[in-house]
């Protein structure tokens, strides 16, 4: 009888304590993550396509298939359906010892269709933001002065902060495209808590969750100048309200982050471009979305690139690329700001008649936050199937 109280009295304590965790989820998933990257609202994916991953993002603002600029669509030149899935493999070594983690995400689909004279348009999603990441860390529960209990806490949150874009692109020169897009930022987080006990049999286990909405609005605008040997492309994002929810109460607001970007490729040796391209993101102003525990930075991004012509395959081409990335994560571990540096790899060619274009892209990120004796490293492949009817 006497063990039956203590255990409701435990329940109690754990629900009380599962409770404020909840309310303050930005500091307690900030701490729990067995990450650098996937700090606060999660991981920037870059919102890259497999062909401009393959370049580092060099090409971001001068490719179709990356949900970037707008302008880039009017280059489409037939309907267009793409798909994306990106498995990353992650490791993070501290003091304690090396983790190892398996992350699938599917961060970018839309399709297109040209309408009109020089006229293309496109709806898709792509992820601005993934938080998908599970900690396991025992304590001791303590029920009076001298008795206490093993507890096991598994904190996990799965979901993402995405970009809907209907966008639309516009060549009215064969030296000019242009393009507008009208993006809604939506999405969710689940967050869960589970608290179980060595000793099963006398304290049964205790599950928290709760789910948290995210939606909001931001337009954008591009623009690319092209030349017989050189392709610049221009492209900027401002952002508009952002609302999280919590059910139908809505718990506080902040702004989409503005954005702005460049990349000017050479386009002189035929079917290839050697690139470079720079960003800067707005990230601070997600900040009012978390509690104070929640640091978040502006981050530039910087990448330099090629996307070659390679050998044939029957009458298709090959493409080889490589490229290099750096920036800044918008989420800080703590007080300390992450760095990112990424090599990466890839190919591409077309299929089925030229109905079906693969690409693949290899990427070797290295993160990490001055100050910390923390650092990760991350393997991803990312795969690109594009059909044209």
């Amino acid at each position: 009888m006497m063990m039956q109280l203590v255990s409701h009295a435990t329940s109690r304590r754990i629900g009380a304590f599962v409770v404020a965790l909840l309310l303050s989820f930005v500091p307690a998933a900030v701490r729990a993550q067995a990450n650098l990257s996937a700090q606060g609202f999660g991981f920037p994916t870059g919102q890259f396509s497999t062909r401009t991953w393959g370049t580092g993002g060099a090409l971001a603002e001068l490719d179709p298939l990356s949900p970037v600029n707008s302008a880039s669509l009017a280059l489409i030149p037939t309907r267009l359906v793409t798909f994306q899935i990106e498995p990353e493999f992650r490791s993070v070594t501290t003091a304690s010892g090396t983790d190892h983690t398996t992350t699938a995400r599917y961060p970018n689909v839309f399709g297109a269709i040209p309408v009109g004279r020089g006229w293309v348009l496109s709806l898709g999603a792509s992820t601005l933001l993934d938080r998908t990441a599970t900690s396991v860390f025992n304590t001791t529960q303590f029920l009076t002065a001298t008795d206490s209990v093993p507890m096991t806490t598994q904190f996990r949150v799965d979901g993402a902060m995405d970009d809907v874009r209907l966008g639309a692109g516009w060549a009215p020169a064969s030296w000019l495209r242009v393009g507008v897009g009208a993006h809604a930022i939506t999405g969710h987080n689940l967050i869960s808590i589970t608290q179980s006990f060595a000793d099963s049999a006398q304290f049964a286990t205790f599950t928290q969750q709760r789910v948290l909405g995210f939606s909001g609005g931001a337009v954008s605008a591009g623009i690319q100048l092209v030349s017989k040997v050189v392709t610049a492309g221009f492209s900027a994002r401002r952002g508009g309200n952002l609302d999280l929810s919590s059910e139908d109460t809505l718990l506080t607001s902040a702004k989409v982050p503005n954005r702005f970007g460049a990349s000017v490729a050479f386009t002189g040796i035929a079917n290839s471009a050697i690139a470079v391209r720079t960003s800067h993101d707005d990230w601070s102003s997600l900040g009012s979305l978390g509690t104070p525990g929640l640091h978040a930075v502006d981050a530039w991004d910087t990448s330099v690139g090629a996307d070659l012509a390679g050998p044939r395959i029957g009458d298709h081409i090959l493409f080889l690329r490589g490229g290099f990335r750096t920036r800044t994560l918008p989420f800080q571990a703590g007080d300390h700001t992450v760095t990112e540096q990424s090599f990466t790899g890839g190919l591409g060619s077309a299929f089925a008649a030229g109905h079906v274009l693969g690409d693949f892209a290899l990427i070797h990120s290295s993160r990490t936050a001055s100050g910390l004796s923390a650092s990760e490293h991350a393997w991803t492949v990312s795969l690109g199937i594009s059909v044209r009817p």
